[in-house]
């Protein structure tokens, strides 16, 4: 081994000594800075559109979907189909007759126009051919406060309209039995059309969940004045249930109800008039 002691070995830059070198030395140190400035600037730049693109990703994830849109479209009813008959929808009771007091305090009359005018009201939009005839649409009557004359009246204004079918809307009472909660029908016993009518709204409504009992009535036992004289149409009075009953009075109020029996109705009559019409 050698006993020379280790000496520092310094790095030397050898610096441009003339001008001329200084000058080229000077231009290629600032080339480098600006080669390295430029790498630089691209590195970021790369990492910048990187970062976007990540951002981008994941807002486009997070987005909702777009809600798809759908062209409206315009269909036309062809009218031609639904035969053009007249139908009188007779409110049971009104103005000076208040008709039954039901079980809850309400007059029979306020609820018997609130059937008949939804019922009117769907038939009219099944069958826009349709003509109802209404005998009163209002607490106000037209005729005196004498009931042969108020009955006679009814039987008339559906006379004078042509109608082809005729129907009366009531409620029933019993002031012996306040369980009764079944719903009536009152017709002629040779009107073979009211009674297959009555039959067809027993099924929609046992189909809409109205499970009560019916009975169809002959008015030759139970005489009634506006269906004994209507002999050439057919023509019915509809006991839509018992308002002596507390918790069916309260039920037949109810809108949802209404519109339930209501529809049930107009839709029995409507295809009736549709197969038997056309």
């Amino acid at each position: 081994m050698s006993n020379t002691p280790n000496k520092k070995v310094k790095r030397v830059t050898h610096k441009p000594t003339s001008r001329q070198q200084q000058i080229r030395y000077a231009k290629r140190k600032k080339s480098l800075r600006r080669r390295r400035i430029r790498n630089r600037l691209i590195v970021l730049g790369g990492f910048v559109l990187i970062l976007w693109a990540i951002i981008s990703l994941v807002v486009h994830l997070l987005a909702p979907a777009p809600m798809p849109t759908t062209k409206k479209t315009t269909t036309t009813t062809d009218k031609s189909k639904y035969p053009a008959v007249t139908v009188c929808v007779d409110p049971g009771h009104g103005g000076y007759d208040g008709g039954n007091i039901m079980a809850d305090g309400t007059s029979e009359k306020d609820v018997t126009l609130k059937y008949a005018k939804a019922f009117g009201k769907y038939l009219k939009e099944m069958n826009p051919n349709i003509k109802i005839v209404y005998t009163r649409t209002s607490d106000t009557v037209s005729w005196p406060e004498d009931e042969v004359e108020d009955l006679k009246e009814r039987v008339k204004i559906a006379d004078d309209a042509n109608a082809d079918y005729f129907i009366s809307f009531h409620v029933n009472s019993n002031e012996d039995d306040s369980s009764l909660n079944s719903y009536d029908f009152y017709v002629r016993g040779n009107d073979d059309a009211s009674i297959a009518i009555a039959k067809k709204i027993h099924q929609n409504l046992k189909k809409a969940g109205w499970n009560y009992d019916y009975l169809i009535q002959d008015v030759a036992t139970y005489p009634l004045y506006v269906i004994t004289e209507q002999k050439k149409r057919p023509s019915m009075l509809y006991e839509v249930g018992y308002g002596s009953n507390l918790a069916q009075a309260k039920a037949l109020q109810k809108k949802k109800n209404i519109n339930k029996i209501a529809k049930a109705a107009a839709k029995a009559y409507h295809d009736y008039i549709l197969k038997n019409n056309s």
